[in-house]
């Protein structure tokens, strides 16, 4: 007991902190249009270089963090599933999907050729990188959309669902990739192939049957279920039964081999049509305010600092990359469908990368430096943070100069 307790008191300290500063931080990198999770992530970076210094975090306590942060991973990945609008995507179906094949092809051949071909790195972690770049983070860019009075119209509806599109991908390649990398460990020859095919194979027949598994609770379960539950207890019971099922549902994800994310964004989904959507989506947003933080904090943690100067070159080769890539991918075939103007607004609103990027990439740190080596990994983390910065400060230079013209004329 003596033990666990000051372990204990440490993380109650941290939790404290984190939460209480949170509001400060948010409302002050608000009016900047930069995303919280940039501070945070460099809190953790802060906190990493104070314990390889001084030795702050034990074991133990990184443990506990650690369980924080896969709680924030879960309500991150619930609430981009909640708020996605299927019914309004099925209706823009055609024009986003000549927008996001091109979008995720491109973004993601120019950083695998990146990283390829970059020494001392080689395929596997140009699969993983690859993997990460075609995802975005749309939140970082809705909010300057907002800000303008912007994000209802086509073009904020077009971009919305592009991004839903790029999110679902990344997150279903993420439970591929994890099944099939680590059969490439000891390099790929003919032997390998049969075995690739067949862990590739039964890992798309699993996530399948999963993803029918979630359509058909959606479809017949989901809604007569949290009126049971709003019956037995109106003011929680909708909450309390969303919150119960999508932890079910990421550990079943996790049973199957896949990434509590991709049962965490299925979850999100699932509830996304239901009446009671908006309170159950207001109540993650308290659990997401609370232990979101721990998520990027964890990212940060990751890092080793003594190693950032040595990632810097990487970091801009890489941060290059992923800003080409969505311009060219997303902004190109935008530009085809509603003019160049358009086309490079879309594309610059896709450059940021936080949320499922950088868990795409902290799952190949997990699997070990031959799949991810921490040069790479704190170049993307650096590359994150230069996107999410990026990439608001152009969307909303081009949405003022669209909004100049438009009072113009």
């Amino acid at each position: 007991m003596t033990e666990t307790a000051p372990h204990y008191g440490t993380l109650m300290l941290l939790l404290g902190v984190l939460t209480v500063f949170s509001v400060p931080i948010r409302v002050v990198l608000r009016r900047y249009a930069i995303p919280a999770s940039v501070a945070f992530i460099g809190l953790g970076i802060l906190l990493s270089a104070t314990d390889q210094s001084m030795d702050l975090l034990t074991p133990r306590l990184s443990d506990e963090i650690e369980v924080f942060a896969q709680i924030g991973i879960v309500a991150l990945l619930f609430r981009v599933g909640m708020e996605s609008d299927l019914d309004a995507l099925v209706g823009q179906l055609r024009r986003a999907v000549m927008i996001w094949v091109p979008d995720i092809m491109i973004a993601a051949a120019l950083v695998f050729m990146l990283i390829w071909f970059w020494p001392g790195l080689g395929l596997v972690p140009a699969i993983i990188s690859a993997v990460a770049a075609s995802a975005t983070s749309i939140g970082v860019s809705v909010s300057v959309w907002e800000e303008a009075g912007k994000i209802d119209t086509p073009q904020g509806a077009l971009l919305l669902d592009v991004a839903e599109l790029d999110d679902l991908s990344a997150v279903l390649l993420l439970g591929m990739a994890f099944v099939v990398i680590p059969q490439l460990q000891n390099g790929f020859d003919a032997t390998d192939r049969s075995a690739i095919a067949v862990a590739g194979a039964l890992q798309l027949l699993k996530i399948l049957i999963f993803c029918a598994v979630c359509y058909a609770f959606s479809r017949f379960l989901e809604q007569r279920l949290s009126e049971v539950f709003a019956r037995l207890d109106k003011s929680l019971g909708p909450f309390l039964f969303a919150a119960g099922t999508v932890f079910l549902i990421a550990a079943l994800a996790d049973a199957f081999g896949f990434s509590m994310a991709i049962g965490a964004l299925f979850a999100g989904l699932a509830f996304s049509r239901d009446p009671q959507e908006r309170r159950i989506d207001q109540a993650f947003g308290y659990i997401l305010a609370i232990f979101g933080p721990f998520f990027f904090m964890s990212i940060g943690l990751s890092v080793t600092t003594s190693g950032l100067g040595v990632a810097l070159p990487l970091a801009f080769a890489l941060l290059a990359a992923l800003i080409a890539g969505k311009l060219l991918g997303a902004g190109f075939s935008a530009a085809l469908l509603s003019g160049r103007q358009a086309g490079v607004l879309l594309g610059a609103s896709m450059i940021p990368r936080a949320e499922i990027y950088l868990i795409v990439m902290l799952g190949g740190l997990a699997l070990g430096d031959w799949a991810m080596p921490q040069i790479l990994y704190n170049a993307a983390v650096l590359a994150s943070i230069g996107t999410c910065l990026v990439g608001p400060i152009l969307v909303s230079k081009l949405l003022s100069a669209n909004q100049t013209k438009e009072q113009r004329t």
